[in-house]
């Protein structure tokens, strides 16, 4: 056990212990954080209110930039109120061999994971939120946390939720967009961005008549184009039934030959990359990095993985992937993942649970997460890191958050196999017939 003190007043207590995570495909230790304080240095109105401990399960290694942030806002909270500890489990990518486990016993205040696993799976599990949210708060200047957050987010956390109420506050958001070249654009003679399938297509030929490849894939997003072609013709409800369906005859829709025909049409035409079947992640996304392709579907994310390769000069593009004719789904239906930090219902103070997050999460905290991490903001306020501001009007335009892929990959058995065919159809090695018979049989069984 180590001592640190900070300014002669905060006093932070490491611990390691034995439990290995995963992080990156290596293994790390897992450690837990003890914050204290001796004496506060700031005085805010209510904190005579603000007492006890608060044990937080983080879904990051103490070493990761996320936890720097974390750690400097919970030291910052138990100075501005000496009578709380905070405790923090750093379980990295394992959080979820122990939180059910944790959660059934009591033993959590605040833990965080992706949207998916959070909100789709551990709903029941956490503290609703909306009282929380509206009340006026002293850390924010008598704001609400609906008064600063963004509120594409918070609707987004409600819409995944089977009771469409607050149950986690969102952090480092990511959105699904097809995130393009503006200087090959321009080169091709093309000034704005496509809306629908049709005019999609039109700047597809137009990148091809400049001698440009219009789209790249790889095999790390190739379950994404004939996803969300489907998803927004026919509904994300439709992919959910296309993969779970054993009789295999809703793959004997017409909308699946039509979506799968678009895929074939697009390598056909010479619109793709000749390396498209081929193409390990992050190959596809590395030739629109080194101008190679002008497009990649994809999250946001993808702008800081090849930001070494890019630079900061970049000039970067972003559109909604557009909607095919007699689509039910608008472009403004988007999948923004998130992690999600949930007060469990067991939390004895939510209040002072969401203090903390509300510290963590709004303000400088928000705006040094953003920075170190380069992750888009949680709060209206807050300046977006110049690699992501390309995504900002597409974020920011979404009406409803949808499932990643739509739902496409909501069957783990059948996955694998529907990102084999994906890849051969867009990669000009099977056609649209034999991609569905494929798929079919697959989802059947045979």
């Amino acid at each position: 056990m180590k001592k640190t003190m900070l300014a002669l007043i905060t006093a932070i207590t490491v611990m390691g212990t034995l439990v290995g995570c995963r992080a990156g495909g290596q293994e790390t230790p897992a450690s837990t954080t003890e914050t204290t304080t001796a004496a506060p240095t700031v005085s805010v109105a209510g904190e005579a209110d603000r007492k006890g401990e608060i044990h937080y399960v983080s879904m990051w290694n103490e070493t990761e930039p996320q936890a720097e942030v974390i750690k400097a806002a919970a030291e910052e909270f138990t100075t501005m109120y000496p009578e709380v500890k905070i405790n923090i489990d750093w379980m990295g990518r394992d959080t979820l061999k122990t939180i059910k486990a944790s959660l059934d016993a009591g033993q959590v205040d605040i833990w965080d994971q992706g949207i998916n696993t959070v909100i789709a799976q551990y709903n029941d599990y956490g503290y609703e939120m909306s009282e929380l949210y509206a009340a006026p708060s002293d850390l924010l200047g008598g704001k609400s946390y609906n008064d600063v957050a963004n509120p594409v987010l918070i609707k987004s956390v409600e819409q995944f939720a089977a009771d469409g109420k607050s149950h986690g506050v969102p952090y480092q958001p990511n959105i699904v967009a097809v995130f393009y070249n503006k200087d090959l654009f321009a080169q091709a003679g093309i000034t704005g961005e496509p809306q629908t399938w049709t005019e999609l297509m039109d700047v597809c030929q137009k990148l091809k008549d400049a001698g440009i490849t219009a789209f790249s894939f790889d095999d790390g997003y190739i379950i994404l184009p004939f996803a969300m072609y489907l998803g927004r013709l026919k509904g994300a409800d439709f992919n959910k039934a296309l993969v779970s369906d054993a009789t295999g005859t809703t793959w004997d829709d017409p909308a699946v030959k039509q979506t799968a025909e678009a895929m074939q049409e697009m390598w056909d035409k010479g619109y793709v990359s000749k390396n498209a079947a081929s193409n390990k992640y992050p190959a596809g996304q590395n030739e629109v990095a080194m101008g190679e392709a002008a497009m990649y579907l994809v999250g946001s994310y993808m702008l800081n993985e090849v930001r070494e390769i890019t630079g900061d000069e970049f000039n970067w593009g972003t559109f909604s992937f557009p909607s095919p004719e007699g689509a039910v789904m608008p472009t403004t239906a988007n999948s923004i993942g998130m992690n999600i930090m949930q007060i469990a219902k067991t939390c004895k103070d939510p209040q002072l649970a969401f203090d903390f997050i509300t510290l963590l999460t709004t303000g400088k905290y928000d705006t040094m997460m953003s920075k170190q991490c380069n992750a888009i903001p949680n709060t209206v306020d807050t300046p977006w890191p110049a690699v992501l501001a390309p995504a900002k009007p597409v974020l920011d335009s979404t009406t409803e958050n949808v499932a990643y892929s739509f739902y496409i990959n909501s069957n783990s058995n059948f996955t694998p196999i529907y990102k084999e065919q994906a890849q051969k159809l867009l990669g000009g090695q099977i056609k649209a017939d034999e991609f569905i018979a494929n798929c079919k049989a697959a989802v059947m069984g045979k």
